[in-house]
């Protein structure tokens, strides 16, 4: 299931007045997909993927409006593949292309490709499972419950840094912006430290962070600071 960036517009509203609805959405969606980009925590199992022999090109099925970031672990026929950069693989096997053989790395090409290597010497159904990091789509608008509902106020967060510190409009204040952003930093680096440890979202605590304005998105939000 996925929630949508628009039903965060409630929360956002108030912190910039004027600013428009579209605008909203649009930097909700940067700040998802910066905290996916930065903290891995949009992962999935992508449906099984049969290898052909002599061929080490295969396209990743993400799900609709999301792309992959990044491979986080292969495993072909029970044995896992070691994920490695393009950059890295022509270092220890310069000619893998004309090697074939047991795939023992698994390389993200781009976007929607990947490649293994050696070149497998057999064919194998189903053989092949990637656990992957994804992302947002430009164009997506919305994304994965869990992700929108475990880090809705780092979201929130970033959201409103980005629309503060933009310039010459009635609702910027860079000051501000500066605050929500180290919230929104902060959130990112937790939610990195749990998706690499695996846990399960911690619960936070809202405590008063000790600042002072009279204005309103200050009394909601600049306090607000997520501890775990």
């Amino acid at each position: 299931m996925a929630t949508t960036y628009e039903s965060l517009l409630p929360e956002i509203l108030p912190m910039v007045p004027g600013c428009p609805d579209a605008l909203v959405i649009q930097n909700i969606r940067s700040a998802v997909i910066e905290l996916c980009e930065r903290a891995s925590v949009y992962q999935h199992e992508l449906d099984p993927i049969s290898t052909v022999s002599s061929v080490y090109e295969y396209e990743f099925d993400a799900p609709l409006s999301t792309s992959v970031h990044k491979i986080v672990w292969g495993v072909l026929s029970g044995d896992a593949l070691e994920p490695v950069s393009s950059g890295m693989l022509e270092q220890r096997v310069p000619d893998w292309r004309n090697q074939t053989g047991t795939p023992e790395y698994i390389i993200k090409n781009n976007l929607t490709t990947f490649w293994i290597a050696p070149v497998p010497s057999a064919s194998a159904a189903n053989s092949l499972i990637i656990r992957v990091a994804l992302k947002p789509t430009y164009t997506s608008v919305s994304c994965d419950d869990t992700v929108m509902s475990d880090y809705r106020d780092t979201i929130i967060n970033g959201t409103v840094g980005r629309l503060l510190r933009m310039p010459s409009k009635e609702w910027s204040d860079v000051t501000a912006a500066s605050v929500y952003y180290g919230f929104y930093n902060e959130g990112v680096v937790a939610a990195e430290q749990r998706a690499r440890r695996g846990d399960t979202p911690a619960v936070g605590k809202v405590e008063y962070g000790g600042l002072t304005s009279s204005k309103r998105r200050y009394q909601k939000y600049a306090g607000r600071r997520l501890s775990f």
